[in-house]
């Protein structure tokens, strides 16, 4: 009959079930078949009409559809309440968890206590003499019926003394027959499952039932069912009490009796509820009773967990239907006492994340990291040598700690230099530690240490936060180039940011990142770095790869937030001729010397013997609240330790001056037709014509009036003229487009060749008359810089024309030719010939202009090598365009004669 029964359940099962049956987890799924003896492929399968249902345990009744309706919408609003994060109640889940149906427990172990009834079997099995088993039923008269033996009654026995009494029964009755008596199948009883059940009704179970199993098999309680308030009744009468925290907190299950025929299961309605979460091992809703404490509520939470600060907890509670708070420290017996109440929310929060008795090294040390702070503990017991606990770039003449009474806050800055406190443990360097300082050991001047460590943070962690399919080729540059200045110049005022190109405005595209998101990623993942060097073991691991300036970034920004008139906390800084000059943090007790070492040294251009100390003075006056006062120093003497060692103070800046003409780097290249060209070390104040003797002079094919002389600085000028120009032809190029003037050229005609002039690159000459240098006339002779370029040429006897001619080209140079003579050899002049403005470039690249009518221009202008220029005529009119414009004015004025004789 069960076939049949689970086909009809399987066409009654609506569309929106199954669905709803989909959605649920695996797990449920699973549970909710075995529960109810169903077959999950074939659900599944029914949804297509063909498969049916199948019921796979016969002593197992089908699922209805009333029942598994309400348990698909009951499981799904529970995963909705879960996902909105609301507080689940403690112990509902018990009846959510995959368990097996109860029909099997007719066939587990019986207790010897076990009382017999009507419908009860036993198994009786006799040897000896005779060999046979027997099943007895007991019967409505409460016996069972054994031949050659009779009647024995047996109900309301245990399970035990039934068992003696037919044993005995049969060895009296049956001589040499022995006989075994084991429990056979189980009387099913019916009970009620009353109150705030799920599924509340009659159900027939096991006479082995318990009260936890008849729960199981009504579902569990409701959402406002007592899960500590369950009774039994019999009778009328109460037979068992049933708190199943008992069970689930205590694993004590006395209370969880065996059901009788007619029990009655009720569930009290739930009385109330408390909250705890928060740092404990069970936040979760909590049911409570009359005696419940604070102390017992916390532990059905199972207690605080390692991370909870029970000394702040917060209560909050009802108080004359007002909501309230109250601090508690739960850690006092008296508070732990206090009762609990309904509507009580218990919170506890987490303890600090700061160590109190932990010391910070960070920087260019072999292990960076945390370290326990021990009393009376100092540097020497945490770095103990060199060579094996710092890294071969640190500085070891300084190094500094910043102490902290109170966690982020700093309240003292202390320096020490690390070979000293190495060399003399115990002695003034070596200094005694606080709790919660940060040692900071820096590398030689401003170097790094395996940056690519950090490029590979920075890569991994921008990678986990844009899509798989968007493109990362611009993660494998060296991302951590210029970090600090990336995150300085966030810092700056809007007005002093320069706005991005608008190719780094466009929107992105589905593969690919703009530049403005690159660099935004990019910033980010450096401001957290920044910020959390020194609380994260992470970033802290990448301390030894950060330079001076970046490793000290985090330190000056505090002080700068922290600075005020009333403290103590300084900044001073550094100019010139030091390895690392800006800005560093005024340490107890520095003086001069310590901010040089502060800033890396000096270097190798610094002049000694002097430096200058601006001071900012503050006065009460009204009419110049602040004075600067300069001081000189000698670097020498405050070296050794005299009195120019002076101490320092709040915002005191320090000029180091460098060696009057002092480059660390000072050349030049003498290319071409010299005795022996090079590049040439040069002193300040050396000539052009000295640097062409030390070069050994000209060679006899030189061809001096062609030198050309190039110089940088001349070049960055002409850059900087060149750009002005250019924007100046973009100025003129969109007036002309939205002036009513009509032009030949189009914009973006214009545009495209404004764009070929910005491929030029200046070359930075200077027109040198070599000849007269040579001579030493102190009138054409220069002071040679780093970076200039003298270039002699071969001797050239050429003349080169260019432009509006009918054949441009080079021709041999010949001193009885004249410039028209020339010209006619280039083919003459063409029609958009501008000839009244022809020039010539001379090989030493000043430029020539006629002085009279080139028609006259003598033999002894022209000079080999040099370049006749004839221009375009911009002011040409072909014969077409001249009678258009003539016929025009032509018809105006004839208009107007009309008009007037109109009158």
């Amino acid at each position: 009959m069960a076939l049949p029964q689970a086909e009809a359940l399987a066409q009654a099962i609506s569309p929106a079930m199954l669905e709803q049956f989909r959605l649920l987890p695996r797990a449920e799924q699973e549970r909710l078949a075995r529960q109810y003896g169903i077959d999950p492929a074939t659900l599944q399968q029914s949804s297509t009409g063909t498969g049916t249902l199948v019921d796979k345990n016969s002593t197992v009744q089908p699922l209805n559809q009333p029942r598994l309706e309400a348990e698909l919408a009951a499981q799904q609003i529970q995963a909705e309440k879960i996902k909105a994060g609301e507080p689940q109640r403690f112990g509902l889940n018990l009846f959510d968890a995959s368990i097996s149906t109860f029909a099997p427990v007719s066939v587990m172990p019986v207790p010897d206590n076990y009382i017999l009834g009507v419908d009860d079997q036993l198994t009786l099995q006799l040897f000896g003499k005779q060999n046979s088993e027997l099943i007895l039923t007991v019967s409505r008269d409460g016996t069972v019926f054994i031949a050659d033996v009779g009647p024995v009654t047996v109900a309301g026995l245990g399970f035990s003394q039934a068992r003696d009494l037919i044993v005995s029964k049969v060895r009296q009755a049956m001589i040499g027959v022995d006989a075994a008596v084991s429990m056979g199948a189980l009387r099913t009883i019916n009970i009620f499952v009353v109150g705030e059940a799920k599924f509340p009704g009659a159900y027939a179970v096991s006479a082995l039932t318990s009260v936890t199993q008849a729960l199981f098999v009504a579902g569990g309680v409701s959402d406002i069912g007592s899960l500590r308030n369950i009774s039994v009744k019999r009778g009328g009468k109460t037979v068992s009490q049933f708190d199943l925290y008992d069970l689930l907190l205590r694993g004590d299950n006395r209370n969880d009796i065996h059901l009788q025929h007619g029990d009655v299961v009720f569930i009290a309605p739930v009385m109330a509820m408390a909250e705890v979460k928060g740092e404990v091992k069970r936040p979760a809703l909590y049911e409570l009773q009359a005696n419940d404490t604070l102390a017992s509520l916390l532990n059905m939470a199972g207690g605080t967990s390692a991370g909870a600060y029970p000394r702040a907890a917060v209560l909050e509670r009802f108080d004359n239907n007002l909501r309230s708070l109250q601090n508690l420290d739960l850690t006092r017996k008296s508070v732990q006492q206090l009762p609990a109440k309904n509507g009580d929310v218990l919170r506890i929060a987490a303890t600090s994340d700061q160590i109190a008795n932990q010391i910070v090294v960070a920087g260019a040390v072999a292990r960076p990291g945390f370290y326990a702070w021990q009393q009376n503990s100092r540097f020497t017991d945490l770095i103990r040598h060199h060579w094996s606990d710092l890294l071969p770039t640190a500085d070891l003449n300084y190094a500094l700690i910043v102490r902290e009474n109170t966690p982020g806050t700093i309240s003292e800055l202390l320096h020490f230099s690390p070979a000293r406190a190495l060399a003399q443990p115990g002695g003034s360097d070596d200094l005694v530690l606080a709790p919660r300082d940060k040692i900071l050991l820096f590398h030689y001047a401003d170097q790094t240490f395996d940056r690519s460590k950090l490029n590979k943070y920075l890569r991994d962690t921008i990678l986990t936060k844009i899509d798989d399919n968007q493109d990362q080729q611009w993660l494998m540059r060296d991302l951590s180039a210029g970090a600090l200045e990336k995150v300085l110049t966030t810092e700056l005022p809007p007005s002093l940011v320069a706005e991005p190109e608008a190719t780094e405005k466009a929107a992105a595209t589905k593969t690919s990142l703009t530049k403005q998101q690159q660099d935004d990623l990019l910033l980010d993942e450096l401001k957290a770095l920044y910020s959390d060097i020194f609380t994260s073991n992470d970033k802290l691991q990448l301390s030894p790869q950060l330079s001076r300036t970046e490793l000290l970034y985090p330190v000056l920004r505090q002080v700068k937030l922290q600075s005020r008139v009333d403290n103590n906390l300084a900044l001073v800084s550094v100019t010139g001729a030091v390895r690392v000059p800006g800005e560093y943090p005024l340490t107890t007790g520095a003086k001069v010397v310590d901010l040089l070492n502060a800033a890396g040294g000096l270097n190798d251009a610094t002049y000694i013997s002097r430096a200058e100390l601006s001071r900012t003075v503050r006065h009460n006056s009204q009419s110049n609240g602040i004075e600067v006062k300069h001081i000189n120093l000698n670097l020498q003497q405050a070296l050794n330790g005299s009195d120019d060692n002076i101490a320092l103070h709040n915002r005191d800046r320090l000029n180091v001056f460098s060696t009057p003409g002092w480059e660390d780097k000072r050349e030049v290249v003498i290319e071409g037709e010299v005795r022996f060209p090079g590049t040439y070390i040069i002193q300040q104040g050396e000539t052009l014509s000295q640097l062409i003797a030390r070069a050994g002079g000209v060679t006899d094919s030189a061809f001096v009036f062609g030198a050309v002389f190039t110089r940088e600085q001349v070049k960055e000028k002409e850059i900087m003229q060149y750009a002005k120009l250019v924007e100046q032809l973009k100025s003129d190029v969109a007036t002309r487009a939205l002036s009513a003037e009509r032009s030949n050229v189009s914009p973006a005609d214009a545009m495209k060749m404004i764009q070929e002039l910005e491929k030029l690159q200046p070359m930075g000459r200077l027109v040198v008359d070599l000849a007269q240098v040579m001579a030493s006339n102190p009138a054409y002779d220069l002071t040679v810089e780093h970076g200039d370029r003298l270039f002699v040429p071969r001797t050239n006897r050429a003349i080169t024309v260019l432009g509006e001619v009918q054949h441009a080209g080079t021709h041999r140079f010949d001193d009885s030719l004249t410039l028209p003579q020339y010209l006619q050899l280039a083919g003459g002049l063409r029609k958009r010939a501008d000839d009244e403005r022809t020039y010539v470039i001379r090989a030493d690249g000043s430029v020539m202009v006629p002085t009279s009518s080139w028609f006259s221009v003598s033999r002894s202008q022209l000079k080999p090598g040099d370049t006749i220029i004839v221009p375009l005529d911009t002011e040409y009119k072909d014969n077409l365009s001249l009678w258009s414009q003539v016929t025009q004015i032509f018809y105006q004025t004839a208009i107007t004669i009309a008009a007037l004789n109109s009158f």
